[in-house]
């Protein structure tokens, strides 16, 4: 039987750390493969895309994922800087909110395939046909993706993923982002 070929990616693997401001995953790396690989008959279209070939999300169990949000109230103290995701992209303001973490309710991993990460002369991070490139965990299951990253991907910036998004997604993305923010953590 044919193991399936998956890894991290480095962009993953240093976004999604055990105490960092976004969601992460508080097993080992490779448990995170086993559990992948446990689920990956689950596996759907990434937003925005409309087949298995190039982005997919494998929902798994939220037991040991932690939410990297938190829930913006009135007296919730927020922090702004500039940041920029990778040294080739365009740099914004990003927004982190002192507080406690939302629960992990429900939780996916999304994954590139080899293909995918190559286009627009972007790279790989080992010999994988898929590469881990982002944690969700959080109190909704399918949690809207930011929309700065739907623009990011949608006008095909540098470090986007070219694909199409409706009105309404961009609208329940930005309702459901406007309340809340990744948490802040002094040491990133």
């Amino acid at each position: 039987m044919n193991v399936l070929n998956i890894g991290w990616s480095d962009f993953a693997r240093t976004r999604h750390t055990v105490g960092g401001s976004r969601s992460y995953f508080s097993g080992t790396p490779e448990e995170l493969l086993d559990l992948v690989r446990a689920h990956w008959h689950r596996r759907r279209p990434g937003t925005g895309q409309s087949d298995l070939d190039g982005v997919v999300v494998v929902p798994v169990p939220p037991d040991r994922f932690v939410s990297g949000t938190v829930l913006v109230k009135k007296s919730t103290v927020l922090h702004a800087c500039f940041e920029r995701r990778q040294p080739q992209e365009n740099g914004f303001v990003r927004v982190t909110a002192e507080g406690e973490r939302e629960p992990a309710r429900f939780a996916a991993v999304v994954l590139y395939s080899a293909a995918t990460l190559l286009e627009k002369e972007g790279t790989r991070s080992g010999n994988n046909d898929w590469e881990i490139v982002s944690l969700l965990a959080g109190p909704q299951e399918d949690e809207p993706m930011n929309p700065l990253t739907m623009a990011r991907n949608m006008l095909a910036e540098p470090g986007g993923t070219p694909c199409e998004y409706s009105a309404w997604e961009f609208a329940a993305a930005i309702n459901y982002w406007s309340q809340r923010a990744n948490a802040h953590v002094l040491t990133e």
